[in-house]
């Protein structure tokens, strides 16, 4: 399968995470971290933000995400806005460890959990932003640098040279 293609699957499947998740949070107690989700912003926030609001603004953050990784719309913004939202989904391992941990510091709660797993969708998106890096990288390299191209053919050279007098001697 092609990178390409690769990478277009990943930004749908996270985009389909992200879709459904924001989705739910339209809608009072259909979330199961929708109560969990407005202490957390209330906290960041100081307050300023009415619980209400902030679930709303999330939902609409998660969905546009969603719906934009989905579509291939803005890849590597969207990627780290997506990024920026899920380290902060981290914070309630600071602010809510009571809710997070149960007897020790390896075992969680379902809501622990719930957050934990966001390392594989951050791994993800680090993926993703550093496939399409790497891409516009090396074809940016391609052209802008052809001493680098002479360089290495002139070692190509040295080497078999190299390897004619050994072969004489």
């Amino acid at each position: 399968m092609k990178q390409v293609a690769k990478n277009n699957l990943l930004a749908i499947s996270i985009g389909l995470v992200y879709l459904w998740f924001g989705m739910l949070k339209f809608f009072p107690d259909l979330s199961p971290a929708e109560g969990f989700a407005k202490s957390t912003i209330h906290v960041l926030t100081f307050g300023l933000i009415p619980d209400e609001v902030s679930i709303v603004l999330l939902a609409l953050w998660e969905t546009w995400i969603g719906v934009f990784l989905i579509f291939n719309v803005a890849r590597r913004t969207v990627v780290l806005l997506a990024l920026v939202h899920i380290i902060f989904t981290f914070t309630p391992l600071l602010f809510f460890p009571d809710q997070v941990f149960n007897e020790g510091p390896l075992y969680l709660t379902l809501l622990g959990q719930y957050i934990i797993k966001n390392l594989v969708i951050i791994a993800a998106l680090v993926s993703l932003l550093h496939i399409d890096v790497k891409s516009f990288s090396l074809k940016f390299k391609k052209f802008q640098n052809p001493l680098s191209e002479r360089i290495f053919k002139f070692g190509a050279v040295e080497e078999s040279n190299h390897q004619k007098h050994s072969e004489q001697g």
